[in-house]
């Protein structure tokens, strides 16, 4: 997802950082092995959420987020594994990065 990767390329060396993504309805399409081909080696790390209408496995990762039928949705969690934001909609690349440095100065202070 080059997109993606030219929004985190600045953040994908520092060891406070982890980009994943959840894809939906894999195959349709492009598989998961298509989506990985288009991207980088480093990011983003890919979760299959199964597919939109049932989002996937409803105990694996995706599940707490993905309650209902929102997308896009973006989830900030904190180094203490806590939910810090969840935003559902679109968000600006700036918007992004914006929280990303946010989280990352409060590990700083």
């Amino acid at each position: 997802m080059p997109e993606a990767d030219d929004l985190i390329k600045d953040y994908v060396n520092n060891p406070n950082f982890v980009a994943l993504s959840v894809l939906m309805d894999i195959g349709q399409p492009h598989s998961c092995e298509s989506w990985g081909n288009h991207g980088n080696s480093k990011l983003p790390i890919l979760i299959n959420g199964g597919n939109s209408l049932t989002f996937g496995n409803q105990n694996g990762l995706e599940s707490k987020f993905f309650t209902s039928n929102q997308i896009p949705k973006r989830v900030f969690i904190d180094h203490e594994l806590k939910v810090y934001d969840l935003v559902v909609g679109y968000m600006s690349d700036a918007e992004i990065k914006f929280k990303i440095d946010e989280m990352l100065e409060l590990l700083e202070d």
